[in-house]
């Protein structure tokens, strides 16, 4: 996304506290994951995950058909 004139550095300004606490937080949870806190799982059956953090309009529903149909 690009911001013409000053709402590129107003942008960035106010999304950037928000990106940094966002990376702590991640690095929280991996750390939870390394001490043993969060535990992992292995499943009874083969998974496929489809997706991430953003939210419609990326394809994944079409793409979850076609490999439907496929298995």
């Amino acid at each position: 996304m690009r911001f013409n004139g000053l709402a590129g550095p107003i942008a960035r300004a106010a999304l950037s506290p928000l990106s940094a606490l966002y990376g702590r937080a991640l690095e929280a949870r991996a750390g939870l994951y390394r001490s043993g806190s969060f535990a992992s799982r292995r499943a009874a059956c083969p998974v496929i995950s489809v997706g991430n953090l953003t939210f419609g309009g990326t394809g994944k529903t079409p793409f979850v058909e076609f490999l439907a149909r496929r298995l």
